[in-house]
């Protein structure tokens, strides 16, 4: 079960890294497409603009599938863990054969 606590503990920490990374990252590219929308309005501009903000979007697709659903097998998991390490247990040894 302590393997399950680190891998959840290394997860949610992967997530707030990758979290991190990304809204900066989403940051730079809205500053950067807020910038190009405001000083050009040619149809390339226009398409580098939105694939900023669409790139920097897809970059905080991982952090969010982490913290809002990667988690559950592994909760899910210790669950089942927890309850099988409070089962009763008998052993019986095979009678002998006469």
């Amino acid at each position: 079960m302590a393997l399950i606590g680190r891998e959840l503990r290394q997860l949610m920490q992967r997530g707030r890294i990758s979290l991190i990374i990304g809204l900066a990252f989403l940051g730079g590219c809205l500053l950067i497409a807020d910038a190009i929308g405001h000083t050009n309005a040619s149809a390339l501009a226009s398409v580098v603009k939105e694939s900023l903000t669409i790139g920097g979007w897809v970059v905080m697709w991982r952090p969010l599938e982490i913290f809002l659903y990667d988690w559950w097998p592994l909760t899910a998991r210790r669950r089942v863990l927890r309850k099988l390490s409070r089962a009763p247990v008998r052993l019986e040894l095979p009678r002998p054969s006469v």
